[in-house]
């Protein structure tokens, strides 16, 4: 996976152009972290499985993008995979819970 320095506007049209060309992913770095992830829209869809593309990783190619796209993250280890999903699930609980909670007040 590539690492990119973002500066200016310039620079990111050319990172975005660089995902969707090459088809990979690129870590974005801030202050010396790693803080985002570009992906061209096609890549997106296919790893979220809403993707009717013909082409696909191999599951030894989506393994070695997602074991970098991790370690990059600071998850090396399965147990921090294990909190960061745990972490997720409670947010989307949260998200889900404030969401019922203003639509019964609207209604």
């Amino acid at each position: 996976m590539l690492e990119a320095n973002v500066r200016d506007n310039k620079e990111l049209s050319q990172l975005i152009q660089q995902a969707n060309s090459k088809r990979e992913a690129i870590a974005l770095i801030q202050e010396g972290q790693p803080k985002a992830v570009l992906l061209s829209l096609a890549m997106f869809q296919y790893l979220i499985g809403i993707s009717d593309r013909r082409e696909q990783l191999s599951n030894e190619g989506f393994a070695t993008m997602s074991h970098q796209l991790f370690t990059k993250s600071g998850y090396d280890s399965t147990d921090k995979i294990m909190e960061l999903i745990q972490d997720v699930k409670q947010e989307i609980s949260t998200e889900r819970e404030q969401r019922l909670i203003i639509t019964k007040a609207i209604a």
